[in-house]
């Protein structure tokens, strides 16, 4: 029971991740800031998870490659929870603030602050790639060909994160991606210690 439920607690995350990503407004407009401001403020608490289950699937395992790759798994937890602090939180509070005072210079600040958020999630997103693929070179070094099917989710979601974030419909795939890969290898995992 123990082996499932490692499994699910590594797919829970993304699992979440992929739902919020369906309720997730395409555009920032008046109508939808307050959702987009609620949301990121719910997303700060869960995007995390994507690099705790990286260190997740790299416990037991040392080395300076383990280390690495548990290094952008922080990494990514640091810099992309500063894109949905700025162009999530901080946007959706200035188009709530114009919609709500009748205002209009406020939104002049968003531009920049989705330059300067995607920017921060750009090194986030790109050293979780690396924390991953390191982290697969090494499970796939203990448990073999198993970690293949894992291996391959786990990349195609890093990839179309990169540029997706967890907007309909590339987003929802690529978080359901990681969600899958993380969870085959947590498998590969089990299985390779219960021979």
């Amino acid at each position: 029971m123990r082996r499932y439920a490692s499994v699910a607690a590594v797919v829970a995350g993304p699992l979440l991740l992929a739902a919020l990503g369906v309720t997730h407004p395409q555009d920032l407009t008046g109508e939808t800031a307050s959702w987009w401001h609620d949301l990121h403020t719910i997303l700060i608490v869960v995007f995390p998870v994507l690099g705790l289950n990286l260190w997740w699937l790299l416990r037991g395992l040392e080395g300076v490659t383990a280390w690495a790759a548990r290094l952008g798994g922080f990494l990514y937890i640091v810099f992309y929870g500063a894109l949905d602090v700025l162009a999530g939180v901080g946007t959706g509070a200035t188009v709530e603030a114009v919609r709500r005072d009748a205002r209009e210079t406020l939104d002049d600040a968003n531009p920049l602050l989705f330059e300067e958020g995607n920017a921060l999630a750009e090194i986030g997103v790109w050293t979780l790639l690396v924390g991953c693929a390191l982290a697969i070179v090494l499970i796939a070094r203990r448990v073999g060909p198993s970690a293949l099917p894992g291996a391959v989710l786990l990349m195609l979601g890093c990839v179309l994160f990169v540029d997706s974030h967890i907007y309909w419909p590339g987003g929802v795939v690529a978080v359901l991606a990681l969600g899958a890969g993380f969870g085959l290898l947590e498998w590969a995992r089990i299985q390779a210690t219960h021979r």
